[in-house]
């Protein structure tokens, strides 16, 4: 059954609204799409992509919000995605953390997304590519991607390192190899 909209202003372990996500938000000011963008910007300007692939599998889904902040860079779909719905939340917008694993190349190929709820319905959110879905199941993210999990965070949806990334992806995959049989 899906859950209430208002369950999706709640903090998660990984995603809390602290002090210094306060200090970010207060910022951000204007409609609701306006703020969305400038979430976008300001995650783009501040804490930019870091291209080590090694570094990347070795803290995959591991932080928190706050430590990405301090850290200053983001290691890809995963932190953009943690960050812009914890800063939905923080501006009383209602979020969804959602990621995906690739149907067409499934070697733990997989993306994060957002949905928000604005003007009473969900909007997708992919702060990786700046795009914006008005409806979210016309988006490729949902024609490309299984859906693995649905939740306030990562952590939420039990991925807390890149191991259970690998796990969780592989149960997946497996499922769908049963139904197709």
């Amino acid at each position: 059954m899906e859950k209430e909209v208002s369950y999706w202003l709640k903090e998660g372990k990984q995603s809390k609204i602290t002090s210094a996500v306060k200090k970010i938000v207060k910022n951000f000011n204007g409609e609701n799409m306006e703020k969305i963008y400038q979430i976008l910007e300001w995650i783009e300007k501040n804490i930019p992509h870091h291209k080590d692939q090694k570094k990347v599998t070795e803290i995959f889904a591991n932080r928190s919000v706050d430590k990405i902040i301090k850290d200053k860079f983001n290691i890809g779909c995963h932190d953009t995605a943690v960050l812009t719905a914890t800063f939905l939340r923080a501006l009383g917008i209602p979020a969804k953390f959602i990621e995906g694993i690739n149907k067409l190349n499934k070697d733990n190929a997989g993306h994060c997304i957002v949905e928000a709820y604005i003007n009473s319905k969900w909007i997708l959110i992919d702060p990786s590519y700046f795009i914006i879905s008005l409806k979210p199941k016309r988006n490729l993210f949902y024609k490309e991607n299984y859906i693995t999990g649905e939740g306030l965070d990562s952590w939420d949806n039990g991925i807390k390192t890149f191991a259970d990334w690998k796990r969780k992806s592989q149960k997946t995959i497996n499922y769908i190899k049963k139904l197709n049989k």
